[in-house]
């Protein structure tokens, strides 16, 4: 098992190696911290729940991606997007987590960027020293809106969120943690958490395991 500092090198290399379309299309210099920390979340990944079908508990995955935007969108800073696909639960009149609680149906397009400036001279040790103290990153939400709702008859209507301004916290999960339980069972390279904050104080989490992408 890599100690930490292996760890840290491995993140940062496989950060770097997967740069390079992206930093093509925006800079022909090194990558700054703001690309290595959104190359070190992207790729495609899966949260379980346990869905109500048909009067059985099933179990379905939700979908999220990571993924580079066109430089054109990302106007002179480069931004990703998480996006919400359908998930695997067509028909269910319910959904929850294992560890208690309902969860909802989220569709929607988030555009992320790491706020502040960075030297791309000093990148490589910013990235590592952000995860050695924070264990992921903090992005800011430059636009989008997450269409919010319950499952089945009477949940039609959705509830629109702009969060535009909040924030996207992706974390390494940690052992022992819940997230860790949670995601046990699924054979994956890499775990992580995602907390989405909008301004008008609406919050979800997302337990992640990397389902293919980098």
């Amino acid at each position: 098992m890599p100690g930490l500092s292996g760890l840290l090198r491995l993140c940062l290399a496989l950060a770097l190696g997967a740069a390079g379309s992206a930093r093509a299309q925006a800079t022909s210099g090194p990558p700054d911290l703001n690309l290595l920390a959104l190359e070190w979340v992207r790729g495609e990944y899966g949260s379980p729940l346990v869905c109500d079908l048909e009067g059985s508990p099933v179990r379905a995955l939700r979908h999220v991606a990571v993924i580079p935007m066109p430089a054109k969108e990302a106007e002179r800073v480069v931004a990703y997007r998480i996006q919400f696909p359908d998930p695997e639960a067509k028909g269910a009149t319910r959904c929850f987590s294992e560890l208690g609680g309902d969860e909802p149906l989220v569709d929607g397009t988030l555009a992320i960027t790491l706020p502040g400036r960075s030297r791309p001279d000093t990148a490589r040790y910013d990235f590592q020293a952000a995860l050695r103290r924070d264990d992921g990153f903090r992005f800011e939400i430059r636009s989008g809106r997450l269409a919010i709702k319950g499952w089945g008859p009477g949940n039609e209507e959705p509830r629109p969120v702009d969060f535009a301004g909040g924030h996207a916290w992706f974390r390494a999960v940690k052992t022992g943690s819940d997230a860790e339980r949670l995601l046990r069972g699924f054979a994956s390279p890499r775990r992580l958490t995602l907390d989405l904050e909008a301004p008008d104080g609406t919050t979800l989490h997302f337990p992640l395991f990397q389902a293919a992408g980098r």
